[in-house]
């Protein structure tokens, strides 16, 4: 498997301090993480609050990052490609690839979160024509060819977009799927890579039949699926007993899900998804914590039920202290990952 750490950062300024001192945090976890030799670093698009909110703009967070890390892939999980003109996103993250030397991974996906598109004035409704109209752009804007495209909402004549990455013919392009067939479907026929969240559905059948969508699609479009990554993120804790990682994570897992909850009070659970509390997500293993024995069965389950290629994981949460989340990080990294690998 290939393994990485997840940021969607929730500001929680008492315990997190300034931003400044937050981003400072992350920024010496992801050096560490670069050290220890995973192989991914992602974050997360949010806006308008303490969920995510302090990284409105990944490849703002990705350029600095790649100047203080030398191998490690720097990732993007999601742009939330229908907020954005897609040549503006082209031109960002073509920055980024190439300020990096060429180790962006490319995230795109609708979102989840309703308060965002409302305050951006964005059709929810629209969403899904917009990400593919809106990737379809993007690797006209990545290609050697001047832009031309005519769509429902994008329209676009002879126009020559720079800079372009340094990978060629594009970075590595990944889709996050949660409940749209069509999405999964999507993501398989174009050859792109899969982004899940294996701990959201209310019964465990739901995600492997999607995930079959998926490599069904890429088999169907002529692509071998044994060469794209299926991914799915998780909080993760690393600790010495079953125990001590409840007793030690638990209040920042809740302090992660207060900061959710309060970033959109009248956001609707899909039918198919559920959203559980801090003790049963680590009792039940939709939280990876433990001791390292522990995390490894768990991940061992989640890799054979769901297909998973790759484990992103979610270290720092919840103004979890600095020096915890370096020691979930390296204890990962010492215990866990050599017996996956």
């Amino acid at each position: 498997m290939k393994f990485g750490a997840h940021y969607l950062p929730t500001y929680v300024p008492d315990l997190d301090g300034s931003v400044g001192e937050f981003y400072n945090r992350m920024f010496a976890q992801i050096e560490e993480l670069d050290r220890l030799g995973f192989d991914h670093a992602w974050v997360t698009e949010h806006h308008f609050g303490e969920y995510g909110g302090t990284v409105p703009h990944p490849p703002t967070f990705i350029g600095a990052v790649a100047r203080t890390t030398t191998r490690i892939r720097l990732g993007v999980a999601i742009n939330v490609l229908p907020l954005h003109d897609p040549l503006d996103v082209a031109e960002s993250y073509a920055m980024a690839d190439i300020i990096s030397g060429g180790r962006l991974e490319f995230g795109v996906g609708k979102g989840s979160e309703p308060m965002e598109y409302q305050r951006l004035g964005v059709s929810q409704e629209e969403a899904t024509i917009r990400m593919k109209e809106g990737m379809e752009l993007i690797l006209q804007a990545w290609s050697d060819r001047p832009v031309n495209f005519r769509g429902e909402f994008y329209r676009y004549e002879n126009i020559r977009v720079l800079p372009k990455p340094a990978q060629r013919p594009h970075p590595p392009v990944w889709v996050g799927c949660a409940r749209s067939e069509d999405s999964f479907q999507w993501a398989g026929a174009n050859g792109f890579h899969l982004m899940t969240l294996p701990y959201l559905y209310k019964t465990p059948d739901v995600l492997p039949r999607l995930v079959k969508i998926y490599r069904e699609s890429l088999a169907a479009s002529g692509r071998d699926p044994a060469r794209h990554d299926v991914l799915g993120k998780f909080h993760i804790y690393v600790s010495t007993s079953f125990e001590r990682a409840v007793e030690e994570a638990t209040p920042f897992l809740e302090n992660y899900l207060s900061v959710h909850a309060a970033h959109d009070p009248e956001r609707a659970t899909p039918r198919q998804l559920k959203v559980r509390d801090a003790a049963t997500q680590l009792a039940g293993g939709f939280a990876i914590a433990g001791d390292p024995e522990r995390c490894i069965d768990t991940i061992l389950k989640w890799r054979d039920e769901v297909g998973l290629t790759a484990l992103s994981g979610t270290f720092h949460f919840g103004g979890l202290p600095q020096e915890l989340a370096l020691k979930n990080i390296r204890l990962f990294a010492e215990k866990v990952m050599p017996r996956l690998a």
